[in-house]
């Protein structure tokens, strides 16, 4: 009985914390220069299947000062926009690879927990930490046959939640998609 009853409680902990589904989907509105328009509070949204639709023909990055930027005399802004065309389909395929949270959350216990594992932190992805960042970053994949995705991350900066408005993944393993981004962009 001391078997079952540690087996039980095994699996209880080692059970997806959170729901498949959650949240109402919603738009992400892009600007006139093609960007995301960022508003302030972003829903927590998921549900099953890939994050992107695959082949995607230009893959674009936007960097959208904050209100905690300020300007560093000798130092250049980095470029409101940056287009990646020749690995975009390739980047996308990278993006639907990200984990949805309830895999992030596997993943950290493989990594971190041992053999008890520990219990679900608040909900992830839902709670974002009080740090200020001086740049946000989104991007948007274009289309030859269907309207262009937006894709922001839920708590800004470059890390974290990466939504579609329908579906979040977990970009919190380096280097982070934007990172990523830019090493393919200075390639070609």
């Amino acid at each position: 009985m001391a078997a079952g009853a540690v087996a039980i409680a095994w699996v209880r902990r080692t059970a997806p914390p959170w729901p498949a589904v959650a949240g109402n989907p919603y738009e992400i509105p892009l600007g006139p220069d093609g960007c995301p328009i960022i508003e302030e509070r972003r829903q927590f949204v998921d549900t099953p299947g890939p994050l992107v639709p695959p082949g995607a023909t230009e893959v674009l990055l936007c960097t959208t000062p904050t209100a905690l930027h300020t300007p560093r005399p000798g130092m250049a802004d980095p470029p409101r926009q940056r287009v990646l065309r020749g690995e975009a389909a390739d980047f996308a395929s990278l993006l639907n690879r990200l984990p949805s949270r309830n895999q992030a959350w596997r993943q950290w216990q493989r990594r971190h927990s041992g053999w008890w594992p520990d219990t679900a932190p608040e909900p992830m992805g839902e709670v974002c930490l009080l740090s200020g960042y001086s740049h946000e970053y989104s991007f948007v994949l274009r289309y030859p046959d269907r309207p262009p995705v937006p894709l922001i991350y839920t708590c800004g900066g470059q890390s974290g939640g990466l939504t579609s408005g329908i579906r979040t993944r977990m970009d919190d393993t380096k280097p982070h998609l934007v990172d990523e981004f830019l090493d393919r962009f200075q390639r070609y």
